[in-house]
């Protein structure tokens, strides 16, 4: 049997390996770089094996029934996993599944203080020899052990066992695929097994949300599969992209000007960032719905308190009911110009200085208008149709007692709610010229700051053609 200063050897020549390999590897060709790959993958499965092995071993010496005489006892650790963290200075994440791993194939504790058959002797021999990651064979496991609990016939856990093994090394697949393979392979097997599955999928669904210390509100859900697919098939609904750059005639080519224009308004946003921002707006859609619950006769209101000369002056900060962090004046001027869901602002003694929909906003025939003017969002190259966006006014108005903007068609423009937000941040600005809206852009950008006329009204050639 191998020694610890045995090992120890063998740790220090595959560092040597290792300072060889990291030497050498912008010389190496495409074909040697994955093939060391694959190599260096086939050590760390065996080293895996082994680690599963011992980490079982600690497990079974560290049982409960043993007391104070277990190992992680002993060695003053409440638990075997964090002995094992310890010891090796992973993660109590990767130690408990080393150590459920290692459980799952050993065989049962004997009374004599021996060792029972090994459950799933082929994933055991997949690991030892390195056909099987530690996470493939704990997919494998998962999935059998899962068939065992639901009562099926060890004849068919086994085959089960069999069909997995041979199917992932036979055909190199990953674990990801290996699960889903298991999936198709236990509903083929256990079909009954789905209803109290899915009774206990209900059972964790859950949705917290919180203020964190820096102001976001986080949270976590956990979703049922029904549930899950109601959320990414509308989000994809949402997100998908609008072919551009084509017509019916075949591929158009753009100008200079026109590609300039694209360019410097194109949508910088992380996928994450897409997806926090298509949740809000199918929530805000939602509440703004004329079924939605009403209180007191109005729908879902979101309480903005603010000072009468910060929001005059466009400056200062908002304050919303049940939100300990405050937001910017951009905020609150963009729920005032519109919202799906109704704002109500308050002075500073008190007043109501602008409540929902009641006041200078659009009204439901101006906004058909709009949407038969624009087309959607008018921000080059936004594929929001006209039922996803809010009206902004042009020319901007602040409250009652001060108004420079007019509620007028020739003064409105549709954007979505991500470019509507952007541009009572940034340094864009929105204008009408000839009744068409132009984006202008910042000086950074185009230091002549010419605006860019943009629309999706088809009554418009391109607009090469149109200058």
């Amino acid at each position: 049997m191998l020694t610890a200063a045995r090992l120890r050897e063998i740790a220090d020549d595959l560092r040597v390996v290792a300072r060889e390999i990291g030497a050498g590897l912008a010389g190496v060709g495409d074909d040697e770089l994955l093939e060391v790959m694959g190599a260096i993958e086939g050590v760390g499965r065996v080293v895996g094996a082994v680690q599963v092995r011992v980490a079982g071993e600690v497990g079974v010496r560290s049982r409960r029934e043993l007391g104070d005489e277990g190992l992680s006892r002993a060695q003053n650790f409440t638990s075997a996993v964090k002995l094992v963290a310890s010891v090796t200075g992973a993660s109590a994440h990767e130690c408990k599944v080393r150590l459920e791993i290692g459980r799952k194939l050993r065989g049962a504790v004997l009374l004599g203080g021996g060792e029972g058959p090994a459950p799933f002797p082929l994933v055991t021999q997949g690991l030892d020899e390195g056909a099987l990651g530690v996470e493939t064979a704990s997919v494998i496991v998962r999935h059998c052990g899962a068939l065992m609990e639901r009562g099926c016939s060890p004849d068919l856990v086994a085959r089960a066992e069999q069909t997995l093994v041979d199917e992932t090394v036979a055909l190199r697949l990953t674990a990801d695929q290996t699960a889903k393979l298991a999936i198709r392979l236990r509903e083929v097997i256990d079909p009954d097994g789905a209803e109290p599955r899915d009774e206990v999928h209900r059972l964790q669904r859950s949705l917290t949300i919180a203020q964190a210390h820096d102001g976001m509100i986080r949270g976590r859900f956990a979703l049922t599969p029904e549930q899950g697919g109601v959320w990414l098939a509308s989000i994809q609904a949402m997100q998908s992209p609008r072919v551009i750059g084509s017509s019916a005639g075949g591929p158009r080519f753009v100008s200079d000007s026109e590609f300039v224009a694209q360019t410097a308004t194109a949508d910088t946003r992380t996928q994450v960032q897409k997806n926090a921002d298509t949740v809000t707006e199918l929530i805000a859609r939602a509440a703004g719905a004329p079924d939605m619950p009403h209180i007191n006769g109005a729908t879902t209101t979101v309480n903005v308190h603010i000072s009468l000369d910060d929001l005059e002056a466009g400056r200062g900060v908002g304050w919303i009911d049940g939100i300990d962090e405050p937001v910017p004046a951009s905020t609150v001027a963009q729920l005032r110009c519109h919202s799906p869901v109704a704002a109500t602002l308050f002075g500073d003694r008190g007043e109501v200085l602008h409540h929902g929909k009641s006041k200078r906003l659009f009204t439901a025939a101006q906004n058909r208008a709009l949407a038969a003017r624009d087309g959607g969002c008018v921000w080059p190259d936004c594929d929001r149709p006209p039922s996803f966006c809010e009206t902004h006014h042009a020319d901007e108005w602040v409250s009652d007692d001060h108004p420079p903007g007019r509620t007028d068609i020739d003064n409105g423009v549709l954007l979505c709610h991500f470019h509507h937000s952007h541009l009572h941040r940034s340094a864009w600005k929105l204008v009408m010229l000839g009744g068409v809206p132009h984006i202008v852009p910042p000086r950074w950008v185009d230091i002549e700051q010419v605006p860019i006329p943009t629309s999706r009204r088809r009554t418009r050639g391109p607009r090469h053609e149109a200058a």
